[in-house]
């Protein structure tokens, strides 16, 4: 009964941040990703290798298990500077991005598992556009942690774009995650790498990039009662930062 009256408070609370956070995000910016008449190919790579980097589905969490009756419910969003300042913004999007921001969002649940092993999906989009993802993740607890001991894990991820016009990605990821928590603080660090197929177009006009980048992360979990704030600070192809809020046990 107390595990169901958390999640309904969770749920309502999420709802309020999703209906706050959605109406400070700008209208409609960019429509689509679609290629341009033509689009150089060396404009696609670099595209494909930053947009893929900053939708990347970083954990925004520590690494210790949630546990059999653990979960979490989450909406989080990146942010990245200057995105549309690059030259590839003008020949490979179609539209503007108020800021010069790029912001992907995300909402999401985590569920924890015996035997030390989490699983979450996500539903994402790039704000202001039509672009739109898919992601899961797996979580192992190498070390669970305790009060003296740090908790380690083994993370791997996998994401794929949905309803996303002429522009197709498929992700894999995997990282070491590594937290130990402090009284409401819980920071963390991790390392991995991911592995990113990005396609444009189709038939003859079809560009296609691969790419495998090491990802880097590190960030803190303020553990109030209701809600858990995170910040994390992101490196993959460039430098961005993201703010979680969530809720659960």
């Amino acid at each position: 009964m107390q595990q169901k009256q958390v999640f309904q408070r969770g749920a309502f609370g999420l709802f309020l941040v999703l209906v706050t956070f959605g109406a400070a995000v700008p209208a409609l910016a960019w429509d689509s990703v679609s290629p341009a008449s033509p689009t150089p190919s060396a404009d696609f790579t670099a595209f494909n290798r930053r947009f893929s980097s900053d939708l990347y589905p970083y954990p925004r969490h520590g690494a210790a298990p949630l546990g059999l009756l653990g979960f979490e419910i989450y909406a989080d969003a990146t942010y990245d500077r200057s995105f549309d300042e690059e030259p590839f913004f003008r020949t490979v999007v179609d539209g503007n991005l108020p800021g010069s921001t790029l912001s992907i969002g995300r909402v999401g649940v985590r569920k924890g598992l015996p035997g030390g092993f989490d699983l979450g999906v996500s539903y994402g989009q790039a704000l202001g556009s039509g672009v739109r993802l898919v992601s899961a993740e797996a979580e192992y607890a190498l070390i669970s942690g305790g009060v003296l001991e740090p908790a380690l894990g083994l993370r791997v991820t996998g994401t794929r774009t949905v309803s996303s016009g002429d522009y197709d990605l498929h992700q894999f990821g995997a990282e070491l995650l590594l937290s130990k928590g402090f009284a409401i603080l819980t920071p963390y660090i991790g390392a991995g790498f991911t592995y990113s197929r990005g396609r444009l177009g189709r038939g003859a006009a079809e560009l296609t990039d691969n790419a495998t980048r090491a990802v880097a992360y590190a960030g803190v979990r303020i553990n109030l009662l209701l809600p858990k704030i995170v910040v994390e600070v992101e490196k993959g192809e460039v430098v961005q930062g993201a703010v979680r809020v969530g809720f659960g046990l």
